[in-house]
């Protein structure tokens, strides 16, 4: 995006928490392996693994999804609000248009030309 030196000061913006993710994660992940080293009943072991296996894949999911901004601009610098045009395009449902008189008589009379058969 800019044509800037190598080693030239990067962006302000904030970086991801990686740390956060480690310090959560892996102590999930090692829970995770002292359950195959400890014998337990096979039931247990198989109910505590499915939810340490879930509970790393939500922490992972959740740290991702509170960080998706970084990510984004993580490779910006700081001349990228100049150079960048972004164009917005706004949607709106159509709104309705109130039915006339003439359309309440024409709908009526296009349902008189057709014959309606009963089952």
């Amino acid at each position: 995006m800019c044509d800037t030196l190598r080693g030239a000061r990067r962006s302000a913006v904030e970086r991801p928490r990686w740390g956060v993710l480690y310090g959560t994660v892996l102590p999930q992940l090692a829970a995770l392996g002292a359950a195959e080293v400890v014998q337990s009943p096979h039931a247990a072991r198989a109910a505590l693994r499915c939810v340490l296996a879930l509970g790393v894949f939500a922490t992972m999911s959740i740290w991702t999804r509170a960080n998706r901004w970084a990510f984004d601009l993580q490779n910006w610098c700081d001349c990228a609000g100049e150079q960048m045009t972004i164009r917005v395009i706004e949607s709106r449902p159509p709104q309705a248009e109130p039915l006339s008189l003439e359309h309440v008589i024409a709908a009526a009379s296009v349902e008189e030309g057709y014959e309606t058969a009963v089952r």
